[in-house]
């Protein structure tokens, strides 16, 4: 049975209380978990009416911050503030849905940094700001805190791991120390298993789970803000568990081991285990309708194309067999030297003369790719996820090529992952009926052999065979099924015939 009722609408799911709640009725503040209802202003200082698109989303963003900030003093609050705080909570999240600039939500120019980039570093720090402030409100408070105040504390904690992890760093172990005793101190004794049934501060525990398990690091910053939309609409096909490791993918033991760790084959440990699978299922109903051309109307105003390759990431990411790395690591030390992008690196390879390039810290080598460090004073130098490189050891002679695969920010120095695509990379004159044109090929043509190819996006036509003059004979290369896209380049797979 699918997922989607006939119009599109994902199915109801009941709340604690057994009341019918829709998919898009959790999804009105991106985070609350509740629908926003229409109110008149409380105060002075409430945000007015909703925004429009033509205001500055970042000025738009730290201005509502500013002002939950000032709503949250003690001096403008009543004695029991609990309904007028959540409505504070909800007008701030609907400011952050409703300043999200068009090229994220409709992935116009995903190479455009100033609006996304922007807008996500200010929706972090806005966060964090924000979260500081509920803090010192609850500092406020008698020792034992109301389930309202709890569950306040809990959204915007929630929000601030999924903000952290947008903008590729890693979130505060406070944060999650945090989160895990507040679930701790709701969830009943009794349960053996939790989920975004249960309501309140354990909906908003898993919530912070499932962005935490997204691998969000492994994509790029407007991919992040999409995966992350169908986490918080696939959350009710989510569940924790207690003491069950079997198909789990990460496991919390709070307050003792408050950080989520994802499983290996030798894990075995009290605490609560994370259980995706559940949601397996509706991710692929509705990769198929994107697919198609269907957009349901909870999601109307995004990209299917970002919203269909995020449903790809989290069923790769949530499956029964999710990616693991293939090949052992091996710590070592000393400089990596960098090129980024498909048209600096093929400058590098037709010798243009010199190239500016960067000096990365090598931090682990493996068979399949290369870890490296980038220092804080480095921070122009730092790629994008799906970011065509070519690098080599600063005392080696001989480019590799490689895409970005992973980054994320500890303390303030960037942690890349690189992926080696080819370790003897050649630049070759193709023809494909067309016109000639130069590029890479990660393999040598060999015949009966598959030769995988880099190129601009684009370029490789659909089904179309190549041709290129290798060991002195024209060779006739077969398209392949499959590609892999990257920022500005797509590999394709061929056959030499």
């Amino acid at each position: 049975m699918g997922m989607y009722a006939s119009d599109g609408i994902p199915r109801a799911v009941h709340d604690a209380h057994g009341q019918v709640v829709t998919q898009e009725c959790m999804l009105a503040d991106g985070a609350g978990g509740e629908a926003v209802k229409s109110r008149g202003d409380i105060f002075d200082f409430t945000l007015g009416g909703r925004r429009t698109r033509n205001r500055d989303p970042v000025a738009a963003v730290k201005e509502a911050a500013q002002v939950l900030c000032v709503q949250l003093r003690p001096e403008h609050l009543p004695a029991d503030a609990s309904v007028e705080i959540a409505a504070f909570i909800d007008d701030f999240f609907m400011a952050i849905n409703e300043t999200v600039p068009l090229s994220v939500v409709r992935s116009d120019d995903l190479n455009s940094a100033a609006d996304w980039g922007q807008w996500i570093g200010a929706v972090r720090e806005s966060v964090g700001e924000v979260f500081s402030a509920y803090q010192a409100f609850v500092a406020g408070q008698d020792d034992r805190l109301t389930p309202d105040v709890s569950l306040g504390l809990a959204r915007i904690a929630a929000q601030y791991v999924r903000w952290e992890l947008v903008d590729r760093h890693v979130p505060d172990a406070d944060v999650w120390a945090l989160l895990g005793q507040l679930f701790v101190d709701s969830v009943e004794a009794a349960n053996v298993q939790a989920s975004a049934d249960d309501g309140g501060v354990v909906r908003e525990y898993l919530r912070a789970i499932a962005y935490q398990s997204a691998a969000l690091d492994q994509l790029p910053q407007a991919g992040a803000v999409g995966v992350c939309r169908l986490v918080d609409l696939v959350l009710p096909f989510l569940v924790m568990r207690l003491g069950d490791p079997q198909g789990a993918l990460y496991a919390v033991n709070p307050p003792t081991s408050p950080i989520p760790v994802r499983l290996s084959r030798a894990f075995a440990a009290p605490g609560w285990y994370f259980h995706p699978a559940g949601a397996t299922e509706f991710l692929a109903e509705l990769h198929g309708q994107l697919i198609r051309g269907v957009l349901p109307p909870v999601l109307a105003g995004h990209d299917p194309r970002l919203l269909r390759d995020a449903a790809v990431h989290l069923r790769r990411h949530w499956s029964t067999r999710p990616p693991v790395r293939r090949f052992r690591r091996h710590l070592v030390d000393g400089q990596l030297l960098v090129v980024r992008g498909y048209v600096n690196v093929k400058s590098l390879f037709e010798a243009r003369g010199e190239l500016t390039n960067r000096a990365w810290l090598i931090t682990d080598l493996s068979r399949g790719g290369v870890g490296a460090l980038i220092y804080k004073e480095e921070a122009e130098s730092i790629p994008e996820s799906g970011e065509l490189i070519a690098f080599r050891p600063a005392d080696g002679s001989n480019w590799h090529l490689g895409v970005v695969r992973r980054v994320r920010f500890a303390k303030n120095d960037a942690e890349v992952g690189i992926e080696t695509l080819s370790v003897r990379p050649e630049l070759v004159r193709v023809d494909d009926g067309r016109v000639p044109t130069d590029l890479f090929f990660c393999d040598p043509v060999q015949r009966g052999e598959a030769v995988r190819v880099i190129a601009p996006v684009g370029v490789l036509r659909e089904g179309a065979p190549l041709f290129v003059n290798a060991g002195g004979h024209v060779s006739k290369l077969k398209q392949l099924e499959g590609l892999m896209s990257g920022q500005g380049f797509e590999l394709r797979a061929y056959q030499a015939l």
